[in-house]
């Protein structure tokens, strides 16, 4: 899996102070970098909004310029749009040579009627009205203002003249590029963009993920810069969507339904049985082969007639209405040789005859089939069963949010010292996910508030399962990783499609499973 790496500012500079050295990269090599950062940015944009008729460019000096501008020459080749560019330089001559380039291209591309410009001097306290009315109507306004070379203060003659555009927000797509102009890893609540979504290009700057209120949706974009390099210092990785390329192969001819793994699912319970129904439409959609379901009992008929295509076997529930211990195991006991892989939690309660059930579980599902354990499984009182798990070298799952992570004792300062501790992997479920072993750590910015609502996670588990179920022999750490950071992508990209059609207010979480292929 390709990843891009998630470095502070300071790491990223001085990596690319050295890549980008004349004896490694020449000036035409540079030049190819910086057209990808811009023209990805460009098609990102361009993805985001249907119809774009203004484009707002505030440029500034450096390479996070010409990046603006090469966005705004594709926005254009697509859209013929009206583009204003506000520099923040006395003349072009302060341009750094490639954003000149840029800005010399973007000349030739764009008819003088839809084209103009501004050089805003420091002794200019406000912008022409033209152009902040021009701000108030756009579409889409970029910020290439200051990259990460940034340094503390921002210049007030330029705060000054921006302070309008954080009001245009609502309206305008206001796009960063790299990372949002005055956020920096001293960052101490100063003057800042505030962006509706950032595009970090080759390298994930840190400041954008303690300040998710300036940065907006984190969109990395890939530019080719060799991630083999990043191992010694990348605090992470962030996943991208191109994982999803490798979920839309073909499956071979040969195959029959046995060939894409067997997920056994308990959960549910009389008081929340919604949660094993979005597991199994989850595990069917996503494509298991075979689905068995150890359900409550009351629930079982009426579910078995909602997803016909899973296997539900009938349990017998405690007097809280919550699967019973000893009936349950029995029906465990049968099926699991069988498995592929085991998920256990998802709306069973927290009594302690199926807290009991749940332990049984861990320790009983054998060390060759992952074990994926969401919601009520993730409590102090399993870890004992985890960790005896991890001894045998056992594959387990787990994907608390913040409030379940800090019930099981972890910090989520350093989730990999849990991981570590326990012989998990986590994905560790916020706006931006985490997805942890011992020595990975990868960050999916797939997410969408849409998934902000109950049931998401339950479907999120669901799709963990199947992306499990198939292998067998896993061993602990990155490759089990990348396997729950496809399942973390596929499942926001699937929340993406459904608020697109839906809205992120209005969708329907029960709906997700079916938008995971749109």
């Amino acid at each position: 899996m390709r990843c891009l790496p998630v470095l502070s500012c300071a790491e990223a500079k001085d990596f690319e102070k050295t890549f980008f050295a004349p004896a490694v990269v020449s000036a035409p090599q540079e030049w190819d970098f910086m057209l990808r950062a811009g023209t990805g940015i460009g098609q990102c944009v361009l993805r985001e909004r249907e119809k774009i008729a203004r484009v707002l460019v505030l440029c500034g000096k450096g390479h996070n310029g010409g990046d603006a501008l090469i966005a705004a020459k594709t926005i254009f080749a697509e859209s013929h749009c009206e583009i204003a560019v506000v520099f923040f330089a006395r003349g072009e001559d302060e341009l750094a040579p490639l954003t000149h380039r840029a800005l010399s291209e973007l000349r030739a591309a764009v008819p003088a009627g839809t084209f103009r410009e501004h050089f805003s001097s420091a002794a200019e306290s406000q912008l022409p009205e033209i152009f902040s009315n021009f701000a108030k109507a756009a579409d889409v306004i970029i910020d290439g203002i200051f990259g990460h070379g940034f340094r503390m203060p921002f210049p007030q003659e330029i705060a000054a003249k921006l302070a309008f555009i954080n009001e245009c927000r609502g309206s305008a797509l206001v796009a960063a590029v790299d990372l949002p102009s005055g956020l920096s890893d001293v960052f101490d609540g100063g003057f800042c963009i505030r962006a509706s979504i950032t595009f970090p290009t080759g390298i994930v700057k840190r400041p954008l993920l303690a300040h998710p209120e300036f940065s907006g949706r984190i969109v990395p974009v890939e530019i080719g810069f060799p991630t083999e390099k990043f191992s010694a210092c990348a605090i992470g990785f962030s996943a991208e969507r191109e994982i999803l390329k490798t979920l839309a192969a073909p499956r071979p001819i040969d195959c029959d339904k046995r060939s894409f793994g067997h997920a056994l699912i308990i959960g549910g319970s009389r008081a929340m049985p919604g949660a094993l129904m979005l597991n199994t439409l989850a595990a069917l959609h996503a494509g298991t082969g075979l689905v068995s379901v150890l359900a409550p009992a009351s629930v079982q008929p009426a579910f078995a007639a909602r997803a016909p295509g899973a296997m539900w076997i009938s349990c017998p529930e405690n007097p809280d209405g919550g699967l019973d211990s000893a009936g349950t195991l029995a029906q465990f006991r049968k099926a699991v040789p069988r498995v592929g892989v085991v998920l256990c939690g998802s709306g069973m309660g927290i009594s302690p005859n199926t807290q009991d059930l749940i332990r049984r579980i861990v320790a009983e599902t054998p060390p060759g089939i992952p074990l994926v354990l969401d919601a009520d499984a993730l409590r102090p009182e399993t870890l004992a069963a985890v960790r005896a798990r991890a001894a045998k070298n056992a594959v387990t799952v787990m994907l608390p949010h913040a409030g379940e992570f800090s019930r099981l004792g972890g910090n989520a300062e350093n989730p990999r010292a849990f991981a570590r501790e326990n012989g998990v992997v986590l994905a560790l479920k916020s706006w931006a996910t985490r997805i942890v072993s011992a020595d990975t750590e990868i960050f999916s910015f797939a997410g969408t508030p849409a998934l902000a609502r109950g049931g998401s996670g339950d479907v999120l588990a669901g799709t963990v399962a199947n992306l499990l179920a198939a292998e067998a022999n896993y061993s602990p750490g990155s490759e089990v990783a990348e396997r729950v950071a496809a399942a973390v992508v596929w499942h926001g990209n699937a929340a993406r499609n459904l608020a697109a059609k839906m809205s992120e207010r209005c969708a329907d979480i029960a709906t997700l499973p079916l938008f995971f292929h749109r």
